[in-house]
C-alpha cells in the first residue's frame, strides 16, 4: 500500500510544476487587433527574454489616460534603452478601432499600442476594468499587478521594472 502512496506522490510533483510553468508562461491565446486593424494573437506579445509592461486603458476615461500617460513618460526617461517593453491594450472599442489610431498618434505615445476590441483579452486575463496595469519578468511571469489608478503609476511601475531588471543583473 506505502508504494502506491509513494508513486502517486511522485506523479503529482511532476505534474503540478508544469502546470504551472504553463499558465505563466505567456499571454491567453485570444485575438487583438493592431492599429491598421490587422489581426494578432495575444500569446505571440513577448520581449525576447526581458521584462515587459501590459497596460490595458480607455481612450474615454480621464483616469485611464492619465494613468497611460503617466506610465509612457516615466518609460521613456527611466526604462528606454533597458530591454524592457511597454505594450498598451486599448478596451473602449466594443468592435470599432478608428478613434484609438489618432489618438494614439495625437499623444505620441511610447508603447506597442493594440485593440481588445471585444474585450476577450481582457476577460482571459481576469482584467475587471481600465486602468489596470500588469508587470512580467523575463519568462513572462506575473510578478506584479496595479488594479485601478494610482496617481503616480510611472514611478511606481519603473521602480519594479527596476527591482525586476536588478534581479536580472540588467540595471544599468
Amino acid at each position: 500500500m506505502k508504494p502506491q502512496i509513494f508513486t502517486a506522490g511522485w506523479v503529482f510533483l511532476l505534474f503540478v510544476p508544469f502546470v504551472s510553468v504553463a499558465q505563466i508562461s505567456s499571454l491567453p491565446s485570444v485575438d487583438i487587433y493592431t492599429l491598421d486593424g490587422s489581426r494578432l494573437n495575444a500569446s505571440t506579445l513577448q520581449n525576447d527574454g526581458m521584462p515587459l509592461i501590459l497596460v490595458f486603458f480607455k481612450t474615454n476615461d480621464n483616469k485611464c489616460r492619465e494613468n497611460l500617460f503617466d506610465i509612457c513618460e516615466a518609460y521613456e526617461n527611466e526604462l528606454t534603452g533597458r530591454g524592457v517593453k511597454l505594450v498598451a491594450i486599448c478596451v473602449d472599442c466594443i468592435g470599432k478601432t478608428e478613434h484609438v489610431k489618432p489618438f494614439v498618434l495625437g499623444h505620441d505615445l511610447k508603447a506597442e499600442v493594440y485593440v481588445d476590441k471585444n474585450g476577450n483579452l481582457k476577460r482571459a486575463m481576469g482584467v475587471s476594468d481600465a486602468p489596470y496595469t500588469i508587470l512580467y519578468d523575463q519568462m513572462m511571469r506575473i510578478f506584479c499587478e496595479y488594479p485601478g489608478y494610482c496617481g503616480a503609476a510611472g514611478d511606481l511601475v519603473c521602480e519594479k521594472m527596476k527591482e525586476c531588471l536588478n534581479k536580472m543583473n540588467l540595471a544599468n
